[in-house]
């Protein structure tokens, strides 16, 4: 079993990357370090985990670029499987374990499993992975039976069998971005049977700060939307010459609407003028492409942005697109009410769908007969007063409780919107806690007043600082608030065992 790692000046972060793979509970491995030019230091860390785990292997190269990279890795490998693996990411203790038991029990040509994103405060799963129902029950498929795979064009979560790869030449493109379109979409589709795991197997980083800015500012490089746009065109033109059935032909004709608009038109913004025209002509002429059925599948933002393509609105995308990439120097959006607007030169865009409040609780305090939660309320492209809620949900009833009023507060320091950011304070009354069920978790929501058709709700987060599980009896129940795996607030009560006996057993329930 064999995992290909190439490094590429990820120094900050692969001391964790490599740990997280020598920890993992299937330990019969050989670990391929692929050093591909790095500057910054990764040579010295890459050696030293080679001096010290005889299961690593370090290699060295002038920077090739990652598809060059991991085709190395596949060649060098001497294990029957090869995972791929970046160097500023971190693998679950039972990632390898749980896609080699799912590929072997099945007999299949690769196992794929579940991606989150991750930061310092939370994980999530990736939104695509989220609308497209991957990953959640165990299952044997084929791309005929379930073509929604082809919205995961990720190497990285998938255990593949590398004799299947040799046989059907499926390599990595050189030379480009977007190295892995062509890697994933060939492999699922000449797949006989692809084993799905439920479980996580692949904690893909998010990067944050300046670094995150500059990963953006090369993907909206001309060069790189024209590789994705080529490396798109190459996998339709293979479908078609490979007279794959309908369904699968729709399946990734959306995934390149999607692709192609969520990923590089809603940033038009940041196309540099003088490339604009060109920019312009190819990614029209690529839409134009696409049949109008699967444009009636996109979700109302995705539909907007092409609409705006299509009728060459492009002052319009400008401002929409400033807009969703948070750049705007004075304030586009305008709010009405609970409602929020861009005006475009001959029409006018209602964004309030793509509003998602993010409500952090930074401290939570007894005080009486009442738990006082404070932290901030963020309401993307606030510039008024918004009225808001919280509530809790049974995860098994779904019911919804109300509980308690927020009073909010903006922050003086609010830029463009000035009721953006606001410091809240949200008072629980003990006695309205210990009204709920015994059974089950509740999880914590907020929501804008309104219709919720439009106004997504979403969880309510607790801050990683924050003191959890925090407990409170309530009669002779006890409720242990406490922070989930992803970040978010819950609760759960547990009866009869005390405070102290209470948070011991939370603690074992949290690990399992």
């Amino acid at each position: 079993m064999s995992v290909v790692i190439p490094v590429y000046n990820v120094a900050p972060y692969l001391e964790e990357c490599l740990c997280s793979v020598q920890s993992q509970s299937y330990d019969n491995l050989e670990v391929i370090m692929i050093n591909d030019g790095s500057t910054d230091g990764s040579e010295q860390i890459l050696e030293r985990f080679e001096k010290s785990d005889s299961r690593f292997r370090v290699f060295h190269q002038e920077n090739r670029g990652l598809g060059y990279t991991r085709n190395r890795g596949i060649l060098l490998s001497k294990g029957q499987y090869v995972f791929f693996l970046d160097g500023d990411d971190v693998l679950p203790k039972d990632a390898i374990q749980n896609l080699l038991s799912s590929v072997e029990t099945y007999h299949a040509d690769y196992a794929v499993g579940k991606v989150l994103r991750f930061h310092d405060e939370r994980k999530y799963v990736p939104i695509r992975h989220l609308e497209f129902n991957l990953y959640n029950r165990k299952q044997v498929t084929t791309i005929e039976e379930s073509p929604e795979l082809l919205q995961d064009s990720i190497a990285c979560n998938k255990l593949w069998k590398k004799d299947f790869l040799m046989q059907h030449d499926i390599s990595f493109i050189e030379g480009k971005y977007y190295e892995d379109l062509f890697f994933t979409m060939r492999a699922a589709v000449l797949a006989r049977k692809i084993a799905i795991t439920n479980k996580a197997v692949y904690y893909w980083r998010v990067r944050t700060g300046e670094r995150n800015r500059s990963i953006t500012q090369e993907q909206m490089k001309l060069e790189n939307t024209l590789h994705r746009l080529s490396a798109l065109k190459q996998n339709r033109q293979w479908l078609m010459e490979n007279h794959v059935s309908a369904k699968v032909m729709e399946q990734h004709d959306l995934k390149c609407l999607i692709d192609v608009l969520r990923l590089h038109v809603v940033k038009f913004a940041l196309v540099d003028e003088r490339e604009r025209g060109e920019w312009q002509e190819n990614v029209l002429s690529f839409l134009q492409e696409i049949p109008k059925g699967v444009v009636r599948q996109l979700a109302p933002k995705e539909k907007m942005l092409y609409d705006l393509v299509m009728n060459h609105r492009f002052d319009d995308l400008e401002k929409i697109s400033k807009v969703y990439m948070n750049i705007e120097s004075a304030p586009i959006v305008a709010q009405e009410g609970q409602r929020f607007f861009v005006h475009g030169q001959t029409q006018i865009y209602d964004i309030t769908g793509d509003i998602k409040p993010v409500m952090t609780v930074e401290e939570v305090q007894k005080q009486g007969k009442d738990v006082i939660f404070s932290g901030e309320l963020v309401v993307p492209k606030a510039s008024k007063r918004i009225d808001g809620y919280v509530y809790v949900a049974n995860r098994e009833g779904h019911e919804e409780i109300h509980l308690g009023a927020i009073e909010c507060i903006p922050k003086s320091h609010n830029g463009v919107y000035p009721y953006e950011r606001q410091a809240f304070r949200w008072v629980c009354g003990i006695g309205d806690i210990a009204k709920l069920k015994v059974n089950g978790i509740y999880d914590f929501y907020y929501c804008i007043e309104g219709d919720k058709r439009i106004h997504r709700p979403s969880r309510v987060r607790l801050q990683s600082t924050a003191d959890h599980p925090f407990s409170v009896r309530c009669g002779l129940k006890i409720a242990l608030f406490y922070r989930t795996k992803y970040g978010n607030l819950s609760l759960k009560f547990s009866n009869g065992i005390g405070i102290k006996g209470a948070i011991k057993r939370f603690s074992l329930f949290l690990k399992s």
